[in-house]
């Protein structure tokens, strides 16, 4: 199948795109560091069809088993349509923001993640802010102006979720977010509008046990 006719089944199919598009960094692995997305793991086929099934979802995980890989990865699909602002929100801005040179937080996946898509020059828009030496997009974002979409670092926290109505928020390791109920909160209106809610983390009580609630369904939502 010609590579043109591979990227128009995977815009339609998320499958499609971690299977034939998605490579991402190991940096335990010292001989073959970047490789293909592990779409033979069981665990990571079922996560996507809960994340196709769930516009609210809950997921506590341990470490090294390529979840957040796959939802930056699934965010990165999202944007590469019409219309869609995402958010990406770690406790810092800088946790958010990552790398995109070493595969390091939610938006840095997700710009790794791009800058590896096999005949992106020729298949994907130009990201605002990218340039000749490398750089994709700009700090903090990843954005398309042919598609009026991108993605978004953001902090923990409400602020920036209640100025803006976002397709999807992926909060990341948002047990150890103090301010993670908050940031759920703000989040109510987008979630009741249609709008993604995906809560990823290891078990932690720094937020408080908002995020084990929330896993629970244990939440009293009277907002």
């Amino acid at each position: 199948m010609k590579l043109r006719a591979r990227w128009e089944l995977a815009m339609r199919s998320p499958e499609y795109f971690l299977q034939w598009f998605v490579w991402t960094l190991d940096t335990h692995d010292k001989e073959h560091p970047i490789k293909p997305f592990p779409w033979h793991k069981q665990h990571l086929r079922l996560l996507v069809e809960l994340w196709k099934d769930n516009y609210r979802l809950s997921i506590v995980k341990c470490r090294q088993v390529v979840a957040t890989w796959l939802f930056s990865a699934l965010c990165l699909w999202e944007s590469l349509h019409p219309g869609k602002l995402i958010m990406l929100q770690s406790q810092t801005e800088r946790d958010a923001v990552g790398s995109e040179i070493t595969g390091d937080g939610p938006l840095g996946r997700a710009k790794f993640i791009f800058s590896h898509i096999p005949g992106r020059q020729i298949l994907c828009p130009i990201p605002k802010g990218s340039n000749d030496i490398g750089s994709i997009g700009t700090y903090g974002h990843l954005e398309f102006a042919d598609l009026n979409s991108g993605l978004w670092a953001i902090a923990q926290g409400g602020n920036i979720i209640r100025q803006r109505t976002a397709s999807t928020i992926f909060s990341d390791e948002s047990a150890f977010q103090p301010e993670a109920a908050d940031s759920y909160v703000a989040a109510m209106p987008c979630i009741r509008d249609g709008g993604r809610y995906i809560s990823l983390t290891t078990a932690d009580l720094s937020d408080g046990g908002h995020c084990r609630r929330l896993h629970f369904d244990q939440l009293e939502e009277q907002f």
